[in-house]
């Protein structure tokens, strides 16, 4: 049985802890109402602002053409492809996520579907019919530490996991020339991972659209070219 002092003390814990997550929460849907792009992103009925990104990125390499073949690896909650649906409507489009993703027309989406596992290889196969894919996309990201340096190598390390899945395991299939758009967070990786990419790609640039947060350390690796 607790005694009265240490009763008040968690008692006194709690109550902290319920405050700072509110304040948190508070702090949050205040940034939201004021972000230019996450009121844009409601306006235009997509599903996050991350979906402004993708466009800037576009504009600015033209690679999301109207036949294009795209996968979205880690596409939750949806807004990149609802973008590449818009971009390519004559193309095919598949989503994949560990998560539950609603349905979007115009895509085809394997939810809670882990891409290191090779039960999902096989239903990716499936689902691209041996299509060969013009681009391949990851804005996904592990769930935050709260050590940047260890946040840092868990995104590049799934990264280089979709990198593998068409530059080793073969799961999917890259068109010669085809593109490769991964988000990073910057650190002390992202030399050596870019040359890795440079081995097999003609070129990549390091983007960081507008729509991303100045004081966030998040970044774009754009390749084009595969060899």
């Amino acid at each position: 049985m607790l005694k009265n002092g240490v009763f008040r003390n968690l008692l006194s814990s709690r109550t902290f802890s319920t405050k700072k997550a509110k304040g948190n929460l508070n702090r949050y849907i205040q940034r939201q109402s004021s972000d230019e792009f996450a009121v844009k992103a409601r306006e235009h009925n997509y599903r996050a602002r991350s979906a402004f990104k993708l466009m800037e990125i576009d504009e600015k390499f033209k690679f999301l053409k109207p036949e294009s073949t795209v996968i979205d690896i880690g596409c939750a909650p949806g807004s990149w492809i609802q973008v590449v649906v818009e971009k390519c409507p004559n193309g095919y489009v598949l989503g994949v996520d560990l998560q539950n993703v609603l349905p979007i027309r115009g895509a085809e989406i394997l939810s809670q579907s882990d891409v290191t596992s090779p039960e999902v290889h096989l239903k990716i196969r499936e689902k691209l019919k041996n299509r060969q894919l013009d681009v391949v996309l990851s804005d996904m990201a592990p769930n935050p530490t709260g050590d940047n340096a260890t946040d840092h190598l868990r995104l590049i390390e799934l990264c280089r996991t979709v990198f593998r899945l068409f530059s080793e395991e073969n799961c999917i299939e890259l068109k010669r020339n085809g593109v490769f758009l991964c988000k990073i967070w910057d650190g002390a990786a992202r030399g050596d991972f870019i040359r890795e990419l440079s081995e097999r790609f003609a070129t990549v640039k390091t983007v960081k659209p507008t729509a991303c947060r100045d004081n966030s350390a998040e970044m774009y690796l754009f390749c084009r070219g595969f060899k």
